[in-house]
């Protein structure tokens, strides 16, 4: 993944994170942000709000990475998130790249993103 991903077209959810237990910082990308942790309509009618369906996807993170920590050293790391769209469950396939902050600053964090995005990013 290239290191000058830029932070400004991702979302900090480190806050939420936080509240999960992660130390790091933890960002997605605008594509997940808008489409899948940005409540529609319904969904908001229900009871769901960005904070709810980004501490889902937290959870479920957390989750997929201690089963993958006992298997494999990769920091990549692919695992269903589910949402609701329009009263209906859906799974969207994510991953999340654990690598450097950025180009000037190598501390940890994690970014959650769809294979497609990461593929995206790799290739150029």
């Amino acid at each position: 993944m290239s290191k000058d991903k830029p932070r400004n077209k991702q979302k900090d959810i480190s806050e939420i994170a936080k509240e999960a237990g992660l130390l790091i910082p933890v960002f997605v990308t605008s594509e997940i942000w808008d489409s899948w942790i940005t409540p529609d309509q319904k969904s908001k009618e229900e009871g769901e709000n960005e904070k709810s369906r980004a501490t889902n996807l937290i959870n479920g993170f957390l989750y997929y990475m201690r089963v993958h920590r006992q298997t494999s050293k990769s920091n990549l790391i692919y695992f269903p998130a589910k949402f609701k769209k329009d009263g209906e469950e859906q799974t969207l396939q994510v991953m999340s790249y654990l690598g450097p902050l950025d180009e000037n600053d190598n501390r940890p964090c994690i970014t959650i993103m769809t294979p497609e995005e990461y593929e995206a990013e790799t290739v150029q």
